[in-house]
């Protein structure tokens, strides 16, 4: 009887310390409810494993384009550097209008990076569409194309998956 009482008592233990695990592992993701910052490095994997240039992803039920993976990205960098928590919103993205970008490779620190992610996901706020560039150490300068600036990006947050911080710097492309 008293083994009986203990198994019960360790059994209710276990369901209490237990509440709630099974949502962990089914993270929701919905136009709706937007991304949570802690999915994005999963969704950068994803990303970095298509080759050549792709237009969409089916993510945890969601299809995203790249121009919202680009938003994505962007402000997940910038939260994750900030320390913060939550969901990222998925939004109608255009695409831009005339990209360009005359930067083919180079390092990037981390402070520079952080700051193209702020700049960009700023910018898309307010335009709704992709920068047809970004500059690598101020605005306004067409260094990095939308597609380069997507993998550099990506490459960050795949090395953040990987390593549980952003890396100091990243080598593009």
């Amino acid at each position: 009887m008293k083994s009986i009482f203990i198994l019960g008592i360790i059994i209710v233990g276990l369901v209490i310390s237990c509440s709630g695990c099974t949502s962990n592992n089914s993270t929701q993701i919905s136009e709706s409810t937007g991304i949570p910052v802690s999915e994005v490095p999963n969704l950068a994997y994803d990303v970095s494993k298509s080759t050549g240039t792709i237009k969409s992803i089916q993510f945890k039920g969601v299809n995203l384009t790249m121009n919202q993976c680009l938003y994505i990205f962007a402000k997940g960098i910038v939260m994750i550097n900030n320390g913060e928590k939550g969901n990222i919103p998925i939004k109608t993205i255009q695409k831009a209008d005339n990209p360009s970008g005359t930067v083919n490779t180079a390092k990037i620190a981390k402070n520079e990076y952080v700051d193209m992610a702020d700049r960009t996901y700023k910018w898309m706020d307010q335009n709704n569409k992709v920068p047809n560039y970004i500059g690598v150490y101020e605005g306004g300068t067409n260094d990095l194309s939308p597609e380069m600036l997507l993998r550099t990006f990506v490459k960050v947050l795949t090395e953040y998956k990987s390593s549980g911080k952003l890396p100091e710097s990243v080598t593009v492309p």
